[in-house]
């Protein structure tokens, strides 16, 4: 029916503080004023982009919010849209899904994701998949004590470990690329950005040091490698495992337990006291691994994913 397509658009500048009345419009209303003052101020400051933020109008009015955010090697996060109680609510929240891809896809991003804790309402989910982000997997992130020492059979092949620079930065491409053929975590993921854009979103988790990012070879072998990248964690006493992988050759021989142990050794040598990790539900091997390595699941998210395939050009 003529009028009745939801009017969406990113945020202007002027009306943020109404947008955001709605995106927080769950949390307590005695909580919400200084919420907004703080993300206000924060985005003055530079310290938050609220320009990724979507907006829903009726009758003159904002309904409805949806934050965006950009991240490092062409992929962005999304949060689900918060809409208020109203006729045709979820058309309003599929609206602002929608457009927001959309954006994204015409300024070239390739992947958005949304995580979606336990407590996020349901209709934040249906949402997302409405607006063409289906549900594909679930991420339990896990934590261990640095200390004690992860032991390790003696039987296991040496790993000579070194650390990222340009005297390896062909090797450590080429090993990192085999680490993902027919890898279980995140298939989905598979070839839809460079490696370079892999790299990118790497580098910008937490703050990067390159010697904490390691090839591993092993002697004799020289289709076996091992890749382990470890971050530091903003304001967080840990250090994350952002990425372990073996080449298909180094697979199936024990060896993630003796990567998990030098992840482990390397935090603790500069007094970090927990290391943590992200494991797609689905890979069942890497989720055994870590739980006989002494890791303890606390938290657990729901993926929610769009690729945003360029639209192929008319040929009419």
């Amino acid at each position: 029916m003529p009028g009745l397509t939801p009017l969406v658009q990113p945020c202007p500048l002027g009306d943020r503080e109404a947008a955001l009345e709605v995106l927080y419009r769950r949390v307590p209303a005695s909580l919400r004023p200084r919420l907004i003052a703080n993300a206000l101020a924060e985005s003055a400051r530079g310290v938050i982009d609220l320009s990724g933020l979507w907006v829903a109008w009726r009758h003159g009015r904002i309904v409805g919010a949806m934050l965006t955010q950009p991240l490092a090697g062409r992929a962005a996060a999304v949060w689900a849209p918060e809409v208020d109680p109203t006729w045709r609510r979820s058309a309003y929240a599929i609206a602002l899904v929608r457009s927001a891809l959309e954006d994204l896809r015409s300024r070239g991003f390739r992947i958005v994701q949304a995580l979606l804790d336990e407590s996020a309402p349901r209709q934040g989910a249906a949402d997302l998949e409405g607006g063409g982000m289906p549900h594909v997997t679930d991420l339990v992130y896990l934590e261990r004590a640095t200390t004690p020492p992860l032991e390790v059979s003696a039987s296991l092949p040496a790993i000579e470990w070194l650390g990222y620079g340009p005297a390896v930065e062909t090797e450590f491409r080429a090993v990192l690329q085999a680490t993902y053929i027919d890898s279980l975590d995140m298939p989905e993921l598979e070839g839809i950005r460079s490696l370079d854009d892999i790299l990118a979103s790497h580098r910008a988790a937490g703050r990067f040091v390159a010697d904490r990012w390691r090839v591993g070879r092993f002697v004799g072998e020289p289709e076996a490698g091992a890749i382990l990248l470890l971050s530091e964690l903003p304001d967080r006493d840990a250090w994350e495992v952002a990425y372990l992988g073996l080449t298909p050759a180094a697979r199936g021989r024990g060896l993630g337990r003796a990567m998990l142990a030098q992840a482990l050794a390397m935090a603790a040598a500069e007094y970090v006291p927990r290391l943590e990790l992200a494991v797609d539900v689905r890979n069942r091997p890497a989720t055994q691994l870590y739980l006989a390595s002494q890791f303890l699941p606390f938290d657990r998210r729901a993926v929610h994913l769009a690729s945003l395939a360029p639209h192929e050009p008319s040929t009419s």
